[in-house]
């Protein structure tokens, strides 16, 4: 695995952590460093994907049709940490809570990091990562992605919650053929968003 160019993550830890428009203290930025070093000592980032030419079957119901209108193809998607990443962060819940907290920011933002980097090998032209949950759609949405994937064999389950393990996991969809760029259109925290109260997005940028 590549190593992660801090310079490049640490903004998203930073939104994370509520540093939206406020930069930390150089404590927190040091300690956040030392975080993500430490992760980089259990990290074990594995992923599993599938193409298809024509959606599955859920996916022809909305938001999913609209988000995908004019692709020419679908890719389901679940990437992972692994286990040893979650242990690390409840340890730490158990000795060090500030360490914990920054880790688990850390966690999310590595996980998301790894995966943009990984979605680059399947093409350029792509949609951004739709997860189930998003814009309307349901959580319970990855049980489909799950039986179609069966990412049992890089180590992930999920429960009948549709709670995934390890947390730091995530599955999504993207869009073969067609560039677009994530907006807020349809979140279902848009109302209560401290992002856009404070003149932000959750996002680093209008990438894709």
């Amino acid at each position: 695995m590549s190593s992660v160019n801090y310079s490049e993550i640490k903004p998203q830890i930073y939104n994370y952590l509520g540093f939206h428009n406020i930069a930390p203290d150089s404590v927190t930025d040091e300690m956040i460093t030392e975080c993500l070093r430490e992760l980089e000592n259990v990290v074990h980032f594995r992923y599993i994907h599938r193409i298809f030419e024509t959606p599955p079957e859920f996916l022809k119901a909305e938001p999913y049709r609209e988000f995908l209108s004019g692709c020419t193809g679908v890719i389901l998607s679940v990437t992972t940490l692994g286990a040893e990443t979650d242990k690390r962060i409840k340890y730490l819940a158990r000795t060090d809570m500030t360490k914990s907290v920054i880790s688990d920011a850390a966690a999310s933002a590595y996980l998301e990091y790894l995966s943009d980097m990984h979605e680059k090998t399947l093409g350029d032209n792509l949609t951004y990562r739709f997860c189930p949950g998003y814009g309307g759609s349901s959580v319970t949405d990855l049980k489909h992605i799950f039986k179609l994937l069966q990412p049992e064999k890089i180590g992930v389950t999920v429960s009948d919650t549709c709670f995934m393990l390890p947390e730091k996991t995530m599955a999504g969809v993207l869009g073969i053929g067609k560039s677009c760029a994530k907006t807020c259109k349809g979140c279902f925290m848009l109302p209560d968003c401290n992002y856009l109260k404070e003149g932000t997005r959750c996002y680093g940028s209008e990438k894709k």
